[in-house]
């Protein structure tokens, strides 16, 4: 799965969780509100496996603004919940190749203005395939045997 379509999945998680809070792809907001939410790509790694297949490892952050603390690492902890017990899509089955290894959720920190910052880090592995060159197949064969 590409890593945009991860990024959207995680995106219609909040949005089905949270419908009326505004969810910010790529980037967090230059002045973000209480409520909002952004889903951020914090590193990709990609391994070789095996030589058919490539191991690739990402890293998303999804930030979380509140009010205060326990606001922000609650809605952080519900998120969590669903990531790993629910599937990506939120439909209670884990849609497609994506699978969470593993949520760890930051300690709330103030930012300036008085909102609460939370961040909860998402560990994904997937695997892909190597691409190899095609070859044209045999197309007849033939044998001929000869008796002497």
């Amino acid at each position: 799965m590409f890593l945009a379509e991860e990024v959207g999945k995680f995106v219609e998680l909040i949005a089905a969780k949270y419908p009326e809070a505004a969810v910010h792809r790529f980037q967090e907001p230059a002045h973000p509100a209480a409520g909002e939410f952004a889903v951020t790509v914090k590193q990709e790694t990609r391994r070789s496996e095996t030589r058919s297949h490539t191991l690739v490892e990402r890293q998303y952050a999804m930030v979380c603004y509140a009010e205060d603390a326990e606001t922000a690492i609650l809605t952080m902890e519900l998120l969590s919940r669903c990531i790993m017990n629910e599937g990506v899509d939120g439909k209670g089955v884990s849609s497609g190749p994506i699978r969470a290894e593993s949520v760890s959720i930051d300690a709330p920190e103030k930012m300036d203005g008085g909102l609460q910052r939370c961040i909860g880090t998402v560990l994904v592995r997937a695997r892909e395939s190597v691409t190899f060159e095609n070859y044209e197949k045999i197309g007849k064969v033939e044998t001929r045997m000869t008796t002497i």
